[in-house]
């Protein structure tokens, strides 16, 4: 076992067992790709979960500037430092002429200190300072050696020029144990952020770049462990889909925890059958999330209130919570976080995305199947229904291949079928897993007060 960052899925995953004891890891990216924050998080959750002390060696940023940012991500250091866990070394004002020295009394207050996790921010200024042959010299002869004798590991921080693939004089990369390159790239109004692993001696590598982001909580990645499909068993709670015709239908209703898509064209009411399935089982008490990416609250608010749904009872009992995110303001990783996030405090009953159909207009279909396949999996292991919503205009005889249907547990199809002079609305279950289901297509209406369907 190594040293452990203290992120579970990086842990486990990324880095597996940890990075080498002894060993020096240069952590580098362009400016805005979370350098100070991924290496802060390494010292913090080195004292804070495994009793590690730490070291930050700063030219970049004074004291105060490094604590007061970094209270913003959860990270209290003035409180470590006060309990001798940590200690943060201020070099900003260093002048060229004196960098050596300087380094003399850094080694010599790490070597009183014993620290076991290490952070220079940024080898990019030593580097700078020193020229490359006495760079070279710092990193084998005093870097290499103190994290050797005193079993340490040290965070290396780089700039990276923007544009560039080398990293500084381009020996760094040779002389260290192991590179993670952080990299950012805008997404419309977002940024992506990848973390590669370029090399880690002594550790098996599964694949070289993962997907992070940057929130309140710190640093968050977007893999989650590859489970197996929850299998259904009899005796198994399910709940209403708020209609009861639909749960007679589906033989009984909808198994916690598993994921339903409801496809139909503009105008064949699935908004209402959502309205439905998120009101009733509020108003039984039971926990339901409703993130629309189609319209406004309020107009959420008055299309249930259209059809006489007590969706105000709903809210006033707190079981009941709505969101209206824009897609194009939002990243799939950012999606991901935040229902996470939600399912984590909230523990909802359900789920209610409406619609997919909004969300594939502005995230390609590989990372919104990786957001579906990630919610599916976390859904099943919380026991959390999903409930989506997907517009097919075509009248077709096939229900559209995506990831949506692939995952899912249970498929109703909304249509129009052109019957006389009129048209009529049908409903068909394509697909109901561990359940007896109607394979029959039935005429429903959309009401004053909501969906009926019929026999």
């Amino acid at each position: 076992m190594g040293r452990l960052f203290g992120v579970k899925y990086f842990d486990d995953y990324i880095v597996q067992g940890g990075f080498p004891e002894g060993s020096i890891i240069l952590v580098a990216g362009e400016p805005g790709s979370g350098k100070t924050i991924f290496s802060a998080t390494f010292l913090h959750n080195g004292a804070k979960l495994f009793g590690e002390k730490g070291i930050y060696v700063s030219f970049s940023e004074t004291k105060a500037e490094f604590y007061e940012q970094m209270k913003m991500f959860g990270m209290d250091f003035e409180t470590l430092e006060k309990e001798n866990m940590f200690k943060f070394l201020d070099l900003v004002t260093v002048p060229p002429e004196t960098i050596e020295k300087e380094i003399e009394l850094i080694m010599s207050e790490i070597i009183k200190f014993r620290p076991e996790r290490i952070v220079f921010d940024s080898i990019t200024v030593i580097a700078q300072m020193l020229g490359k042959e006495k760079l070279r010299t710092f990193l084998h002869t005093m870097l290499g050696r103190l994290a050797k004798v005193y079993n340490s590991t040290v965070f290396l921080i780089a700039e990276k020029p923007i544009g560039e693939d080398k990293i500084g004089f381009g020996i760094e990369e040779f002389v260290v144990d192991g590179v993670l390159v952080l990299k950012s790239r805008g997404l419309g109004e977002n940024i992506v952020r990848t973390l590669e692993v370029r090399k880690m001696r002594r550790r098996n590598i599964k694949k070289p770049e993962y997907e992070y982001a940057i929130t309140e909580r710190g640093i968050e990645f977007f893999d989650v462990p590859e489970l197996k499909r929850a299998e259904f068993e009899p005796g198994w709670e399910r709940i209403s889909t708020g209609i009861e015709q639909l749960d007679k239908l589906l033989g009984g209703g909808i198994y916690l925890g598993s994921t339903l898509l409801l496809v139909g064209m503009t105008g064949t009411g699935k908004t209402s059958f959502a309205l439905h399935f998120a009101v009733k089982n509020a108003l039984e008490g039971k926990r339901i999330v409703y993130i629309t990416f189609e319209e406004p609250i309020d107009q959420l608010l008055r299309t249930a209130q259209n059809y006489g749904f007590k969706i105000w009872e709903a809210l006033d009992s707190g079981n009941l919570l709505l969101f209206s995110w824009i897609p194009e303001a939002t990243t799939p990783l950012r999606i991901f976080i935040e229902i996470r996030k939600i399912i984590e405090e909230f523990h909802p009953t359900g789920i209610v995305i409406d619609s997919l159909s909004s969300l594939r207009e502005h995230i390609n279909e590989r990372d919104l199947g990786k957001v579906l396949r990630y919610l599916s999996i976390l859904a099943k292991d919380m026991k959390t229904t999903l409930y989506f919503t997907l517009t097919e205009e075509s009248n077709g005889n096939a229900v559209p291949s995506t990831h949506a249907s692939t995952l899912a547990d249970i498929i109703i199809w909304l249509k129009y079928f052109l019957v006389g002079d009129k048209l009529e609305r049908r409903l068909l279950i394509v697909k109901a897993r561990g359940s007896n289901h109607s394979r029959k297509i039935h005429r429903y209406e959309i009401t004053d007060s909501g969906v009926v369907i019929y026999e």
